[in-house]
C-alpha cells in the first residue's frame, strides 16, 4: 500500500462513524408506531414491531451492513500494530454483521415463529450488536492503542486514550450476564467513536506510521562526530 493510500484509508473511520449513526437514526425515523426497547421487550412485542417494520429495519440493517465492512478496513489499516488489532477488528464487524442478519431474520419470521423463537432471536440479535461487537471493539482500540504509542507515531494522545477507554469499552460484554448495564452501551459507543475519529485523522494527517520493527544487531549509524558517514556499531577486525 503507497504511502497516499494509506493515508486515505482514514477516511473508513468516518464511514463507519456514518453509517453507524446514520442506521440509527433511519431506524427511528422509519419506524411505525412505538420504539422497541429490546432488553425488556416482550415476544409479543418483538412480533408487532418485526412485523410492520420491515422497511425500518431494512434501511438500519443496509447501513449497518456499511459500518460493518468500513470497520473491518479501518482495522485492517492498523493490523501491523499486532495479531489482536485485526483480530478484534474482525470480530467488532463480524458480530455487528451477525446482528444485521438476526434482525433481518425477525422480519421474516416474526408473523409464523413462536413466542420462544422469537425471543431468543430478540436476545441473541441485541447480544451480538451490543456487548460482543463492543468488546472487539475493545480490543481492536486497546491493542491500536499499545502498539501505537510503541511505533514513533506523532499522534500519542489518541493512543493514551484507547489504552483507558478500550477496557471500557469491553466492559460492555459484563451486560450479557446483568442486563442492566446495557443501560450504559451509548456512552461506550461514544467513547468508541471518539477514538476511532482521532485514529482516522491521525491516518488521513499522515501520523501514524507502521509497526516499529526489531534493530538489526549490525544496525547502522549516522554519527555527527564521523561527519555524517553511516558507521557500524560493531566493526569487525580487518
Amino acid at each position: 500500500m503507497t504511502g497516499l493510500d494509506s493515508r486515505r484509508s482514514g477516511w473508513w473511520g468516518f464511514v463507519f462513524t456514518a453509517a453507524f449513526v446514520g442506521s440509527l437514526i433511519a431506524g427511528g425515523a422509519l419506524a411505525v408506531g412505538k420504539t422497541l426497547y429490546l432488553p425488556g421487550a416482550s415476544a409479543a412485542q418483538l412480533r408487532d414491531f418485526y412485523s410492520s417494520n420491515g422497511l425500518a429495519v431494512g434501511v438500519q440493517s443496509g447501513l449497518q451492513v456499511v459500518a460493518a465492512f468500513a470497520l473491518l478496513l479501518f482495522g485492517r489499516r492498523l493490523r501491523a500494530f499486532g495479531r489482536a488489532v485485526y483480530g478484534g477488528a474482525v470480530a467488532a464487524a463480524g458480530f455487528l454483521g451477525l446482528s444485521v442478519l438476526l434482525s433481518v431474520l425477525l422480519t421474516v419470521v416474526a408473523a409464523s415463529a413462536s413466542d420462544a423463537v422469537l425471543s431468543g432471536l430478540g436476545r441473541a440479535a441485541l447480544i451480538c450488536g451490543g456487548a460482543l461487537h463492543l468488546l472487539g471493539t475493545g480490543v481492536l482500540m486497546r491493542s491500536a492503542s499499545a502498539g501505537g504509542l510503541g511505533s514513533g507515531a506523532t499522534t500519542r494522545w489518541v493512543f493514551r486514550y484507547g489504552l483507558l477507554a478500550g477496557p471500557l469499552v469491553a466492559l460492555a460484554c459484563v451486560s450479557i450476564p446483568w442486563p442492566p448495564l446495557i443501560k450504559l452501551e451509548p456512552l461506550f459507543r461514544l467513547a468508541a467513536i471518539v477514538w476511532i475519529i482521532g485514529v482516522a485523522v491521525a491516518v488521513l494527517r499522515g501520523r501514524i506510521g507502521g509497526a516499529p520493527e526489531p534493530q538489526s544487531s549490525r544496525s547502522r549509524l549516522s554519527s555527527p562526530a564521523a561527519g555524517g558517514r553511516e558507521i557500524d556499531p560493531h566493526p569487525t577486525d580487518s
